[in-house]
């Protein structure tokens, strides 16, 4: 009788044991889920499987400008035109709005164009490609909707200058405005080529007694923009 109550109490303890380990396993799947839902990811598992983040992020717009400048000037008079070479620093102030600004050197044949007028004063009247003038030039330009990645712009400002006719050995300053429009080709992701033309109206002050001069030029240019985050 004894050995019988043994061997009866034996499966009804495998059998408690039994139900124990199963609702151990059912409180601890998700015990363990949630453990491995909040353990911080491990820097030496594989990435491979997502995009780079990188890729995933937008890229931001350039902030700052660089243009190089080459081109003619159509002077006349009192005012230097010839071969211009120059450059601008771009800085963006909002999506489409850039503070422009650059300099620019014009130079011209050195040929003579100045006379004496009656009683004492001199005039001047040189051809459209004579003489010399650095520019600085300071002002805003705005970029315009474009297409099939060509960007219209417009740009204004003022201008200051130094010039000289050599031959006359007349040199001089001058101030006045600028005001032209261009369009710009982007040919990678950071650099674009450009064309454009701007007038120029102002007047000069100018030594042996030429005195105040009239200044109107029109300026055309091509060159290359390089774009900085």
């Amino acid at each position: 009788m004894l050995r019988k109550n043994v061997s009866g109490a034996a499966p009804a303890r495998r059998r408690r044991l039994a139900l124990a380990g199963g609702l151990a396993a059912m409180v601890g799947l998700p015990v363990a889920a949630a453990a491995e839902v909040g353990r911080p990811p491990d820097p030496t598992e594989s990435l491979t499987d997502d995009p780079p983040r990188v890729e995933r992020a937008a890229r931001a717009p350039a902030e700052v400008g660089l243009a190089a400048e080459l081109g003619l000037v159509g002077g006349g008079g009192a005012t230097p035109g010839g071969m211009r070479v120059g450059g601008r620093y771009l800085y963006r102030m909002d999506d489409q709005v850039w503070f422009d600004a650059g300099v620019g050197f014009t130079f011209g044949a050195p040929t003579a164009g100045c006379g004496r007028t009656p009683p004492d004063a001199m005039s001047c009247d040189h051809g459209v490609a004579s003489g010399f003038s650095g520019d600085l030039i300071v002002g805003l330009r705005r970029d315009l909707r474009g297409q099939r990645g060509f960007v219209p712009f417009v740009h204004g400002g003022v201008f200051g200058r130094v010039l000289r006719f050599a031959a006359d050995d007349v040199t001089g300053i001058g101030l006045g405005l600028e005001a032209g429009a261009g369009v710009a080709r982007a040919v990678r992701g950071d650099v674009a080529l450009r064309a454009g033309a701007s007038a120029q109206a102002g007047r000069a002050w100018l030594g042996r007694a030429v005195g105040g001069s009239g200044q109107l030029g029109l300026t055309v240019t091509v060159g290359a923009e390089l774009r900085l985050p």
